[in-house]
């Protein structure tokens, strides 16, 4: 069995790395070497740099002994991200004190996620069934008062479906396959990003980031990527038959020449507290698009409805005081009786905050 070396990340990477895993989520990412003893409390590194959770231990690092190949730079400038959670924020009733762009941005720290990119040639013999959009022209017969019986001609969208065979061989390049046992998850948060902007790798570019450490090799990434490999050949038969639709489509394919290229995308990590918890934001770098739980503050609307029930009391009492001196003052009992609707309308509504921010807070907790 081949003993497995531990990595000299300095060395591959060019700048100082070193790598840490969650107890928690059970990730590992390569941080900033002394940013695990430097961070403060509450910082993003000192924590998880994904879930921000306790807690995060230094480990040995078993990698390639190459750096990624290839890299997509982060589009964001930092008052562009700034703006992107400000529209992401607003709306929020009762918004926690950290829940603020400007503290947002100041705690971001870049995220690089990694992506195979694959090259190959494929020769495959294939099947699916093609369909074909035509018009199809029917008449429908209606009564209208006064004018009888009228006809109607109806023309509706149809799909002819052909079964199709046949073979290709074809050489397909930059073919998208996970690294991350999570990224379809991962993706579905942050939304696509346009590879065609990517530039080779550079130490600079790394520098201060976080690196999300893969957690699929080639051979363990491969069923991916083969689904990958048949969503274009799928593709491109369809274009070829000149097709529309395209159905049960099978591949029996062998690959060969397979390349494989380490991408890192551009994402943003930042977060916020409330309820005593730290709630974490992630942030596409690129489209700017944001994944995260929007939480209102239940303390600040705690306190709201209890000062307004507090409030409602100390009318109510006041005014049956009131009306109890308008025997001897008539005009306390006109004015006392003010009161006490009042106090009643007040005591009415003021669970309304408290109530509202629980339902809020409900709502969002799928964004967690």
């Amino acid at each position: 069995m081949e003993e497995r070396r531990i990595t000299d990340l300095k060395a591959v990477w060019g700048v100082p790395l070193m790598a840490v895993h969650c107890a928690h989520c059970g990730e590992a990412h390569l941080i900033p070497e002394p940013a695990l003893s430097e961070a403060e409390e509450g910082g993003t590194l000192a924590r998880c740099p994904f879930c921000l959770q306790r807690p995060v231990a230094p480990q040995p690092a078993y990698l390639r002994e190459e750096p990624p190949e290839q890299l997509l730079p982060h589009a964001l400038s930092e008052r562009e991200l700034t703006g992107v959670l400000e529209r992401w924020s607003r709306g929020i009733w009762f918004r926690p004190a950290g829940l603020k762009a400007e503290l947002l941005t100041r705690r971001a720290r870049r995220y690089l996620i990694p992506l195979w990119l694959v090259d190959g040639q494929v020769e495959a013999a294939w099947r699916a069934d093609m369909g074909f959009d035509y018009q199809a022209v029917s008449h429908q017969d209606q009564y209208r008062e006064g004018a009888g019986w009228c006809s109607q001609e109806v023309r509706e969208t149809r799909i002819r479906w052909e079964p199709r065979a046949g073979r290709l061989k074809r050489v397909y390049e930059n073919v998208a396959g996970p690294a991350l046992d999570d990224h379809r998850a991962l993706m579905a948060r942050l939304g696509n990003f346009d590879l065609g902007q990517r530039v080779a790798y550079t130490p600079e570019m790394v520098a201060g980031a976080v690196v999300r450490i893969p957690s699929l090799e080639p051979e363990a990434a491969w069923p991916g990527v083969e689904a990958a490999f048949t969503r274009t050949a799928e593709a491109e038969c369809r274009r070829a038959a000149a097709a529309d639709h395209i159905r049960n489509f099978a591949l029996q394919a062998e690959y060969d020449d397979l390349h494989w290229t380490l991408l890192l995308l551009p994402a943003y990590v930042t977060w916020y507290q409330e309820g005593g918890r730290v709630w974490p934001l992630l942030v596409n770098g690129q489209s700017g698009r944001v994944s995260g739980a929007r939480r209102a503050s239940a303390r600040k609307a705690n306190v709201t409805s209890a000062v307004m029930a507090a409030l409602a009391l100390i009318l109510f009492l006041v005014g049956g005081g009131l009306a109890l001196l308008g025997a001897l003052a008539p005009p306390a009992a006109i004015l006392g009786g003010l009161l006490v609707v009042i106090g009643v309308l007040l005591a009415v509504v003021a669970p309304i905050p408290a109530i509202g921010v629980w339902v809020f807070n409900r709502r969002n907790a799928s964004e967690c």
